[in-house]
């Protein structure tokens, strides 16, 4: 919890796992082939999450979790978008293509909306002492558009029709509320905080991470004009809020994003091939102007030996790591270790 405020209590925010040493029996699922099944079946989620937590061991801020996941962006999903369900992920499908005639509204009887509530009220009576149960992947503003409308045709339409752009991403951030805090009724905890799927973050309050891939494609001004305002004011209706930078064609929106005030934290994906988010080539660029700033900075999928040399050069306070080590004898050992680096 201290990590939000940049305060080190007990031990610093570091999350590492390894494989359990004698792993947790837990209950298997029918076998199936139904890639809409394994997304959507109660127990095949439920297979999923507890074979987590019975091959891994998770020590210092990780944790297992449980939630209704309709892939990367379930809003678009509860406004209209209709799911392709892939092994490993889910597309959706556009069902707007003139912003001048579409208007977002929440339908609270949206049929993929009432399965997400009712799964989330099951997950969260089964999981007590199990799991947490984390709010799923909503995801809001510009790249919510481009699921609605289409990738192509939201660029066209940030320029043709930049006005009606700006009453759409309005929508999109009420819809957005409508879903986060009736989740958040559901899975609040009794500190009041609650848990968000991605990057194991959990906070002592209204948490939610936040993100815009779709800036990939615009130009900083355009950040500035249609993110950052959106972005401001979704981070204000929460307590703690991270935002996901997400590959370096986004990089070049760090300066806007340092001077959100309502965002609390960055956390930072590279990309594959380049090297972790640790690494000291993203030190200067990426890590030093998130400190200055006083946000914090959430690093995942660390290596073990540059965990080290991150919090000698940065500290403790306001920093999150995880990373894996090969043995649960080591995983506790290297937690133990690492309580005096900073």
């Amino acid at each position: 919890a201290g990590w939000w405020r940049r305060e080190v209590r007990g031990h610093w925010a570091l999350g590492v796992t390894a494989p359990r040493e004698k792993p947790l029996s837990f209950h298997e699922a029918e076998a199936t082939e139904d890639t809409r099944r394994k997304w959507t079946d109660f127990d095949q989620i439920l297979v999923r999450a507890e074979k987590q937590s019975a091959e891994k061991w998770m020590g210092g801020i990780a944790f297992p979790y449980v939630t209704a996941d309709l892939g990367p962006g379930a809003l678009g999903v509860y406004l209209g978008c209709e799911p392709v369900f892939k092994p490993n992920t889910v597309w959706y499908e556009p069902v707007f293509s003139d912003p001048a005639e579409a208007e977002i509204k929440w339908n609270p009887d949206n049929p993929w909306w009432r399965w997400t509530l009712d799964t989330m009220r099951r997950l969260n009576e089964h999981a007590e002492g199990r799991e947490l149960v984390a709010v799923p992947d909503l995801i809001e503003g510009l790249d919510v558009l481009a699921q609605l409308f289409g990738t192509q045709r939201l660029l066209t339409a940030m320029i043709d029709s930049p006005e009606e752009i700006h009453r759409l991403l309005g929508e999109v951030t009420e819809c957005y509320f409508k879903a986060f805090d009736a989740l958040y009724d559901v899975i609040k905890d009794d500190a009041g905080g609650n848990a968000f799927m991605a990057f194991n973050a959990w906070g002592p309050g209204r948490t939610l991470k936040t993100q815009c891939d779709f800036s990939a494609m615009i130009s900083p001004d355009m950040f500035a004009e249609f993110v950052s305002p959106y972005l401001e004011e979704q981070c204000a209706r929460v307590d703690f809020s991270v935002y996901h930078l997400d590959g370096p064609c986004c990089r070049q929106h760090l300066q806007h994003l340092v001077e959100v005030p309502s965002l609390t934290a960055i956390q930072w994906t590279p990309g594959a091939p380049n090297p972790p988010p640790s690494d000291p080539v993203w030190w200067e660029d990426i890590w030093e102007p998130v400190y200055e700033s006083g946000k914090g900075a959430m690093c995942c999928w660390t290596p073990p030996d540059h965990v080290e040399p991150f919090v000698r050069r940065f500290g403790t306070p306001g920093t999150f790591m995880t990373t894996h080590l090969a043995s649960e004898e080591e995983g506790r050992r290297f937690l133990a270790e690492s309580a005096g680096w900073g």
